[in-house]
């Protein structure tokens, strides 16, 4: 009833706890994430080849990204989420009213020359406390070159 954006966690405890009940599958003949994957990541129904994917590469992978991701990145330098973006679903997702999930407005007025000219000290501070440390400050400008360059 609320889409698929929803954060991932768990709890570990020694309380007996009441189960939820199972997800059922929504999808049925649904292809609007597949078709929609920029670099076709999404193999088949509930496949992905990670090696392929924008999110993985961009967060994940230390080295350089592989030249199969030029021209396929769009704007992403941290992830992607067009997938979710697509799916039918989300159209009944609201958005969240935890305010650690609120965006840092800081980071919403940065322009193109503003995530070039990023700092060390900069990115220490806009994200912390952020996911965005999971791909270090190396790793987000290796990203945002990529797309600067690809921009070209």
């Amino acid at each position: 009833k609320h889409g698929s954006f929803y954060f991932l966690a768990e709890i570990i405890c020694d309380l007996e706890l009441d189960y939820d009940l199972a997800v059922t599958d929504h999808c049925g003949s649904c292809r609007a994430c597949i078709d929609a994957c920029p670099t076709q990541a999404i193999v088949s129904d509930r496949i992905v080849d990670g090696s392929k994917c924008i999110s993985y590469a961009t967060i994940e992978l230390k080295n350089e990204i592989p030249d199969y991701f030029n021209g396929k990145m769009d704007d992403w330098m941290f992830g992607c989420d067009v997938c979710q973006d697509v799916c039918p679903w989300n159209r009944f997702s609201a958005p969240t009213l935890q305010e650690k999930f609120s965006p840092n407005f800081q980071k919403l007025n940065f322009k193109k020359n503003d995530w070039k000219e990023l700092t060390q000290e900069l990115f220490s501070e806009i994200f912390k406390k952020s996911a965005v440390k999971r791909t270090k400050f190396s790793g987000l400008m290796r990203n945002i070159n990529l797309l600067m360059d690809n921009s070209l």
